[in-house]
């Protein structure tokens, strides 16, 4: 029933984003509302209220306390006319400390040329814009989490440059398990940037997004809208279908620009995305390439690795090391054999005991034959996510080994 209120609503603003005529050209740091992330744009820039991801430094920083481990993101976008649109980021979240987030935001054109007033060419020069983004987020009130960037701006037009400061804040509340309300303020803090004789000084925005997820989180829609002082409201909606246990994902989104369209392939640590945005004058491509890795961990100790059931060493005892973000709901033991089959299994709820101690034997209480076996954690934490330890060996040995010693035998 909430779900089919959700997937109602969302689609009550489609028409709206469809028939959103405002563009942002020409404002002060407009390439600042372009986005971060091909899977943000293919989902059509709805991403405030979703935000589960590195690119919540740039849609919504509060968003980054969703983040289970570290990741660096790099986004390439060529658009016209030797412009290029780049975005870098990185994130790491920690225990009890929040989440830390820096991003880069580029934007380069070269080869413009400059005319007098009958047309004729100058010279040539370059139009560079850099955005540095300092994010940090954190839980609040039991299912809120709050957060801000701070952000250095410069700008460099021909022989003039100067730099700003801005600040961005963010809210994110999780009333029910499968969605997720955000709150973007931008340029709380407004950059103002001097260029020749005038100054350019951002203008505040008001974002508001909504993030419903579906099937097991493999069916995601998302909705935002934006107000941007003097300008009139707009709306972008977007969606993302997870395929092939969540290998491959196709995505759809709309925003002022028009249709956009995606997809990720994710393998191991990785994740690869383009996007295929319209634009008045064409169309671009945006690709991004994600690594992550481990920030919390689950990490196996068998001691001793090598015993006998039947001799003095007859048990090992497997020590368990557990950092993880999300409080722990369920746990298991796995212990199996070269083939995969199954030997003993161990399981709980709540808290994951420091130390198992297994004495070789199976569900039978029979000693299993000697070789080598896999013991394996998994654990599942309050938010539903699952993680695995790497399968650690530990070897039963049921007979002694034979020892020789030589002996000499004088004459």
């Amino acid at each position: 029933m909430k779900q089919g209120i959700i997937l109602l609503f969302i689609m009550t603003v489609w028409g709206i984003a469809c028939n959103a005529e405002t563009k942002y050209y020409g404002l002060p740091g407009e390439y600042l509302n372009w986005g971060a992330g091909a899977r943000a744009m293919g989902m059509g820039r709805a991403f405030c209220g979703l935000s589960d991801d590195l690119s919540a430094i740039y849609f919504n920083p509060a968003g980054l306390i969703q983040l289970k481990s570290g990741q660096v993101t790099a986004m390439v976008s060529p658009l016209f006319e030797d412009t290029f649109y780049n975005f870098l980021g990185f994130s790491y979240p920690t225990q009890k400390a929040g989440v830390l987030g820096l991003g880069v935001v580029l934007l380069n054109s070269s080869q413009l040329e400059e005319t007098n007033i009958r047309q004729e060419t100058l010279s040539e020069f370059k139009d560079s814009r850099q955005c540095i983004l300092v994010s940090y987020a954190r839980r609040g009130f039991k299912k809120i989490g709050y957060g801000a960037s701070m952000k250095l701006v410069s700008q460099q037009l021909s022989s003039y440059r100067d730099t700003g400061i801005g600040m961005d804040g963010g809210l994110l509340l999780t009333p029910w398990k499968h969605l997720s309300l955000g709150i973007t303020l931008k340029n709380i803090v407004s950059p103002c940037l001097r260029l020749k004789d005038e100054n350019e000084r951002f203008p505040f925005s008001l974002n508001a997004g909504i993030g419903a997820r579906m099937l097991n989180n493999n069916l995601i829609f998302t909705m935002d809208v934006d107000k941007t002082l003097k300008q009139s409201l707009q709306a972008q909606i977007g969606g993302e279908y997870w395929l092939q246990k969540r290998t491959i994902a196709l995505r759809m989104g709309m925003d002022n620009s028009g249709l956009n369209l995606g997809f990720g392939v994710k393998r191991g640590n990785y994740e690869f995305d383009y996007a295929l945005g319209s634009h008045d004058i064409g169309t671009s491509h945006r690709l991004s390439l994600t690594w992550l890795f481990d920030t919390f961990g689950i990490q196996l100790t068998p001691e001793p690795n090598v015993f006998s059931p039947a001799g003095k060493l007859n048990q090992t005892k497997i020590r368990i090391q557990v950092k993880q973000l999300e409080k722990i709901t369920e746990w298991s033991l796995t212990i199996s054999d070269k083939r995969g089959n199954t030997v003993r299994h161990l399981e709980g709820k709540d808290t994951v005991p420091v130390s198992i101690v297994w004495d070789g034997r199976d569900e039978r209480e029979e000693i299993v034959p000697d070789g080598e076996y896999l013991c394996v954690l998994e654990i599942t934490d309050k938010t539903g996510d699952i993680f695995k330890s790497t399968p650690e060996s530990v070897f039963v040995v049921s007979a002694a080994p034979e020892v020789t010693v030589p002996v000499e035998i004088g004459e």
